[in-house]
């Protein structure tokens, strides 16, 4: 058996393992399942759904700034484009397929692959940070369980470090483009946007975080939870499991992972059969959100105009004689909108 071969069919074993685990969990409560759906109630469930599905928009207008800070400019149409389908390959397994398609997608729209790419990874890595940073909001309960949450703390602090000191952040996508096998071939990483772009984008991230969390506050209070516990430890609980679920680059959005992280913290609101239905609700909610919302951008750009606008290439103006220095900007900006092969 080859490496490849032996690497997928632990991979396989590995999706399984996490399946079984999840169907035993739904299976061990599912006597009370029932009741916990109907507290739940479909008014609450399309409020969570709601709520899931627009803390998103925050998260795109940040990777937008991101992609303009790096030099980047597209028009909102291919913007939408490009980050929405290319988002629906978060789904496959894998966690290389988002950067790979943000890469593949940027020769139509006339942008350098390594660009885009790097774009969406200093996205995720922001997203990083601001979810431990919100994650904090949970640590006053989650403490009183076990003292080993105090870890969250120094663990955000370093987080932080790369967003106020973008040349360390720009090390790291450098070997994350190496492993990815998309360096951009700058010794350093790619370059990266101004520091107040950086902490821009990231305020949008800690946006999108606490709007999306806000789900898991509205069905862990009609489960019975308190208020003002379900919203801290809720949005901050979510947001931990989110990055739980980014850390676990091999299972298909943080399967697995993510729902064992969310139990976890949110075991200080609920137990039990309302404990699962949470976390499964919360599951079946974002899926059904995140897809539902691309369909429909997608169909709208589609009926709108079948094809993304693409930048045109400024053409050189005519001389007689042109001398090196009036050649050079020309050049370069056809340089740049090629993009170098990654």
């Amino acid at each position: 058996m080859t490496r490849a071969r032996l690497w997928a069919a632990l991979r396989l074993a590995g999706y399984a393992a996490v399946l079984v685990f999840l169907g035993w969990q739904v299976w061990r409560v599912r006597h009370g399942l029932g009741e916990s759906l109907r507290a739940v109630g479909w008014g609450t469930a399309l409020a969570a759904g709601v709520l899931a599905a627009v803390g998103g928009v925050p998260g795109f207008v940040g990777w937008r700034l991101l992609l303009a800070g790096l030099g980047s400019r597209l028009s909102l149409r291919d913007a939408s484009w490009l980050f929405f389908l290319a988002g629906l390959t978060r789904y496959l397994p894998g966690g290389v397929w988002p950067t790979v398609a943000h890469a593949a997608m940027a020769r139509p729209l006339r942008q350098p692959p390594a660009r885009l790419a790097a774009a969406f990874l200093v996205s995720q890595g922001l997203a990083a940070v601001s979810g431990v940073l919100v994650g904090i909001l949970a640590l006053p309960w989650l403490v009183a369980r076990s003292p080993w949450w105090w870890l969250l703390l120094p663990a955000a602090a370093a987080a932080l470090a790369p967003v106020l000191a973008p040349r360390l952040l720009g090390r790291l996508l450098g070997v994350a483009a190496r492993l990815l096998r998309r360096s951009t071939g700058a010794g350093e990483g790619p370059a990266l946007p101004e520091r107040r772009t950086l902490l821009g984008a990231t305020a949008l991230m800690l946006l999108g975080w606490l709007i999306s969390g806000l789900h898991i506050a509205v069905l862990a209070v009609a489960l019975g939870a308190e208020p003002w516990r379900a919203l801290t430890v809720g949005v901050g609980g979510f947001a931990l499991s989110v990055v739980a679920g980014l850390c676990a680059v091999v299972m298909p959005t943080g399967l697995g992972v993510r729902e064992v992280v969310l139990a976890v913290t949110l075991a200080t609101l609920v137990a039990g059969p309302d404990l699962v239905t949470l976390v499964a609700l919360s599951r079946v909610l974002l899926t059904v959100g995140d897809i539902g919302s691309t369909a429909v951008v997608l169909a709208l750009l589609t009926a709108t105009g079948r094809r993304p606008t693409h930048p045109t290439v400024p053409a050189p103006v005519p001389a007689v004689a042109p001398s090196p220095s009036s050649s050079a900007p020309v050049s370069a900006s056809v340089e740049d909108l090629e993009g170098a092969p990654s």
